[in-house]
């Protein structure tokens, strides 16, 4: 990787973006517990010694737990850090993972904003409806053990060529050997740093060098597609030295077939080369029992409103209308939307007021008085910028007092800027 970033502590360190990361740490349950109560009381502290020991450069993992977590039969190893340190990752890792995310391929994502297995999906799909036959062989394959097998010293040898700010690279090492071996499942850092070397190893070999068209990954889970099956005998082959050479191994179930004689299991969905999308059978099933154990309406609209988002991707109007009883067409004609204490939500894309600041946006409508995991009282405000539909929450009282004199004059939408106070003060229009 030929780019290098430097300051990137300065940025870390940014009030607003620790104070943002505070927020997000203490959102739902946490920030009722003992500690997330401390944090809110003592805010402006934390703040300020989290600042300090970014720029410092001084930022720990301290003493963390070990837990075991086991997901659909596979049993795991995971670590949890108190919420004090996790406030300081965060900020740094916002940043981290703005600065490479640029770097990744199209084809990849899981822990990448805006990049979940749809998206990935999407893509797929569309690859296959414009050249099926550019895409009849397949080879799947996934790592075995991937985080707990990732070498430290090759991570810390990627990080270093990446960055040159030497305060940020202290840092990360800390987070990189904070276990005998590998990183560590669950933590913020794991999740960015390893995208970061398989984006380094295995990526841009791939799309770059090999010039393979047809590729997929999605965290370690990876499939690669090409009409020749000569030609993708030699991808594999320099993709299974790729993985070699980035310390890591190749599960030996991996799997290589004729897509137009049996399908692909990926992202959660049944894939056919014919571009027929079904659901993965275990996400039927678990769906199902669900639906049968609740009682509760308001829960009931929780879980058919999940399904639906994942049935409107596939090719499941019969399955959806044996399962709820409601037709998909009818369904989506409802427009169907997820309310907060009887408030609606906006169908738009969330954002933080901070990537907003001294940006010309027009505030187009807004709920009041939202009950929020962060608290109660907020204002959910939908705006247009750049062209797009966002929308976030604020407790600004100077926003609120402008949104509420707004409304009295019935004078929505309207343009403005949205200008930080700085320190604790919030935002406001102007």
């Amino acid at each position: 990787m030929s780019k290098t970033h430097k300051h990137i502590v300065e940025e870390a360190a940014d009030y607003n973006n620790v104070a943002d990361s505070l927020d997000y740490e203490l959102r739902g349950s946490r920030g009722k517990t003992w500690a997330g109560r401390w944090i809110n009381a003592h805010r402006e502290w934390v703040i300020r010694a989290t600042q300090k020991s970014i720029l410092g450069g001084t930022l720990r993992p301290g003493k963390y737990r070990n837990l075991t977590v086991c997901e659909r039969g596979k049993v795991r190893d995971a670590q949890s850090i108190n919420l004090l340190r996790s406030i300081g990752i965060h900020a740094v890792m916002k940043v981290v993972e703005a600065r490479i995310t640029p770097t990744f391929v199209a084809d990849t994502a899981a822990s990448i904003k805006g990049r979940g297995g749809t998206y990935l999906l999407r893509r797929l799909l569309r690859d296959l409806h414009r050249n099926p036959e550019a895409m009849r062989f397949i080879y799947k394959d996934d790592i075995t053990k991937f985080y707990q097998r990732i070498d430290q010293d090759l991570m810390m040898t990627v990080i270093r060529k990446t960055f040159r700010d030497k305060k940020l690279v202290r840092i990360l090492e800390r987070w990189v050997r904070m276990l005998p071996d590998g990183l560590s499942i669950g933590m913020r850092p794991s999740q960015g740093l390893a995208n970061l070397l398989l984006s380094v190893y295995i990526d841009h070999l791939l799309k770059d060098q090999l010039g393979c068209r047809h590729y997929q990954r999605y965290c370690d889970d990876k499939a690669v597609e090409d009409g020749s099956l000569y030609r993708l005998t030699g991808m594999i082959r320099a993709e299974q030295q790729a993985v070699a050479d980035a310390g890591l191994e190749v599960k030996p179930n991996f799997q290589v077939w004729d897509w137009e004689k049996r399908p692909l299991d990926f992202l959660g969905y049944v894939i056919r080369h014919n571009g027929k999308v079904s659901i993965r059978k275990h996400i039927k099933q678990r769906f199902a029992r669900r639906w049968k154990r609740v009682r509760s309406r308001r829960r009931k609209k929780e879980l058919i409103g999940s399904f639906y988002g994942i049935a409107k991707h596939a090719h499941a109007r019969h399955l959806f209308r044996n399962l709820t009883g409601i037709d998909m067409t009818t369904f989506a004609e409802l427009g169907f939307v997820y309310q907060r204490d009887g408030k609606k939500e906006f169908a738009a894309e969330p954002i933080r007021l901070s990537r907003l600041v001294n940006k010309q946006v027009t505030v187009k409508d807004f709920e009041t008085e939202i009950r929020t995991r962060e608290g109660d009282g907020r204002y959910l405000v939908l705006v247009e910028y750049e062209g797009r539909d966002y929308k976030f929450f604020t407790n600004s009282q100077h926003m609120k007092a402008a949104l509420d004199f707004v409304q009295e004059q019935n004078a929505l939408p309207f343009d403005c800027i949205i200008e930080s106070l700085g320190g604790n003060s919030g935002y406001m229009f102007k």
